[in-house]
């Protein structure tokens, strides 16, 4: 990533507060986060979000004063920003959820560094929830390409998720902090242990060495909601859920027994009714000979925890159960791991079998070279690489395309671990475009047919009649120009798609309209300003116009000996306009009642594939259509 130049981007407007933006700062410097090395847990949920929203770049990303900085980071290889490089700010304004489908097109992120220097385009962020209600960064992906479909609910409830448990891991962060702190001060003073206890997040107790409860601190009763002193002695049991209530009993009998600290989870019923996950945890206190002088205890609520390790293990088991192959390989290429559905595509019998060979092997061929020459570098120096490979299946070496997409795994020191791949099997999608490439060629050739037949017919019939060889060869002349335009409008493979190298629009009118030529005269004038036009939109625009022809013969100007058709083009401000104006045919007396197949197959690939606009004015005099697109979108 190339680093800030001076003056090269202002700082953007914080859309929250100040004092929001302060509570934040302050928070995190509470917490004793920033800077702080890279850890297992924070980096695993980064590598998470990138999996999941299939991104080469996720963040962990916290808001300071004048910088964001990663607590981990996939993808970027850097730990911090300046503010100037933000898009996680833009996610705290909108309450903590955005996505940004283009970078480029968003007025908050158009001219930003991010985009106009880094070359990302797409951005989506999930809120960390602080403590006080205010956001404290965001879990976030970008891409160096655009996504309009943004992301997909799983994966927003995913990032989501993971921004929970970012927060619940600082809740965590926090408490073992307080606990760490106050556990120092308890050889102080009886009167600072009661402070300390009172000030702690967690719910605080001690025994006398027969493991009788003679204190609690205020965070007991508010959890429990119990009345003070209710739960001395051995009452604190029956505010266990029943089902853990002998489980507890046994482990805490066992360390008054052997004097060994005391660890458990169990449900402890909430102030609500409630039963929320709680770890117990009592070491005992020795005086200088080692005789137990009392227990000291904590209860702290990890109930969010708890969710949050059921949502991580959903969502490896989301992965486990993928239909893709997924693969995990050493950085020296060994397999370390492949998901079912990877042994299943590949005929491996399990993962001792996987783990015999490299990921490359598992490659046919021509995709090893492909592999070694192009898409390992490509890895290496830009963190990601997409495209289309061949696997091969082990037991009948029969090919397998797949659609593969490979990223490096990196450990919590950021040190590379080895390389991941998920791959999507294109065997049936392959099927599907073979049947309709052959069906397209089937009815190309019968129309070609067709076309001959009546061609053929109409010079048999001139050859039998010198009186209408005039009218023959106008026929066949306009047979031939519409079997011309017919290339144009039918579905193409890439192999047999029409050149249209150097082509223009009008140019390509004039080709489809030449059908419409009688006795010499164009009754499809065409006229205005030209532009160039490419291979996808030639096929779009042609079958629109093919279309617009066709119905006037039929219904509009061209139906009547005496109408005719005005074609003109108009370039202005970057946009390119057709407009077709009909005269001399039938009066039009209403629009029509209800679309034919071939005017909404005109109308959707207008919006869908030139992106534009068609418009209808159905006039007395005759049809006006006008046909509007960008000029950029003319040249694909």
């Amino acid at each position: 990533m190339t680093q800030p130049k001076p003056g090269a981007c202002a700082v953007p407007e914080l859309a929250d507060s100040r004092r929001e933006a302060a509570d934040r700062v302050a928070e995190l410097h509470e917490l004793g986060i920033l800077d702080t090395a890279p850890e297992r847990a924070y980096d695993d949920l980064a590598s998470v979000a990138a999996h999941v929203c299939n991104a080469p770049i996720a963040l962990v990303s916290l808001l300071d004063a004048d910088r964001q900085w990663f607590k981990a980071e996939v993808g970027l290889g850097i730990r911090e920003l300046g503010l100037e490089r933000t898009i996680c700010v833009h996610t705290l304004a909108e309450g903590g959820e955005l996505t940004i489908p283009d970078l480029t097109l968003d007025p908050r992120t158009a001219d930003g560094p991010l985009v106009t220097q880094d070359g990302f385009r797409f951005y989506a962020g999930a809120g960390i929830p602080g403590r006080g209600g205010v956001f404290l960064g965001a879990v976030c992906v970008l891409d160096y390409k655009p996504r309009p479909e943004g992301l997909t609910s799983a994966q927003k409830t995913t990032l989501a998720a993971l921004a929970r448990q970012v927060s619940t891991l600082f809740e965590h962060r926090r408490a073992l902090g307080l606990v760490a702190r106050r556990e120092a001060e308890l050889a102080a003073s009886e009167r600072r242990f009661r402070v300390m206890t009172s000030a702690m997040p967690q719910m605080v107790w001690t025994t006398l060495p027969d493991g009788f409860h003679d204190y609690y601190n205020d965070r007991w009763y508010e959890f429990t909601g119990v009345p003070q002193g209710s739960t001395d002695g051995v009452g604190w049991n029956d505010v266990f859920h029943p089902d853990d209530q002998e489980r507890a009993w046994s482990r805490w009998r066992h360390s008054l027994a052997t004097g060994e600290p005391y660890e458990i989870e169990y449900r402890l019923r909430h102030h609500s009714g409630a039963y929320r996950w709680t770890l117990g945890r009592a070491i005992p206190l020795r005086d200088s000979e080692g005789r137990i002088e009392r227990w000291f205890g904590t209860c702290t609520d990890i109930d969010d925890l708890k969710r949050a390790e059921g949502e991580a293990h959903q969502l490896a088991a989301i992965v486990e159960a993928s239909k893709d192959f997924i693969g995990l390989a050493f950085d020296d290429g060994r397999v370390s791991h492949l998901n079912e559905a990877a042994l299943a595509l590949i005929g491996l019998p399990d993962r001792t079998a996987a783990r015999a060979v490299t990921m490359i092997d598992l490659f046919a061929p021509e995709s090893r070279r492909l592999l070694a020459d192009t898409v390992m570098p490509a890895v290496r120096r830009d963190g990601w690489w997409e495209g289309e490979l061949a696997l091969q299946h082990r037991t009948t070496d029969e090919s397998i395309a797949v659609h593969s997409a490979i990223f490096p795994i990196r450990d919590a020191a950021g040190t590379l671990a080895g390389y991941a791949t998920v791959s999507r099997d294109l065997r049936d999608a392959k099927r599907s475009e073979e049947a309709r490439d052959l069906l397209i060629r089937e009815l190309s050739h019968r129309i070609k047919n067709i076309f001959a037949v009546v061609g053929g017919l109409a010079a048999l019939t001139a050859r039998s009649d010198p009186a209408a060889k005039p009218f023959a060869a106008a026929f066949r002349e306009r047979l031939g120009a519409l079997a011309r335009a017919h290339e144009y409008v039918r579905p193409h493979s890439p192999d047999s798609a029409p050149s249209v190298a150097a082509q223009t629009v009008l140019g390509l009118m004039r080709l489809l309209m030449a059908a419409y030529v009688e006795n010499g005269r164009e009754r499809v004038a065409i006229s205005g300003d030209d532009v160039a036009i490419g291979e996808r939109a030639a096929t779009a625009l042609a079958l629109i116009m093919h279309e617009q022809a066709t119905n006037a013969v039929k219904y509009g100007g061209l139906s009547q000996a005496g109408g005719q058709v005005a074609l003109t083009g108009r370039h202005v401000d970057g946009r390119y306009t057709l407009i077709w104006s009909e005269s001399g045919g039938p009066p039009v007396t209403a629009p029509p009642s209800r679309k034919g197949f071939g005017t909404v197959l005109a109308e959707r690939s207008v919006a869908g594939q030139l992106d534009g606009l068609l418009d209808h004015d159905w006039a007395p005099e005759g049809l006006v259509m006008r046909l509007d697109v960008p000029v950029d979108n003319l040249r694909h």
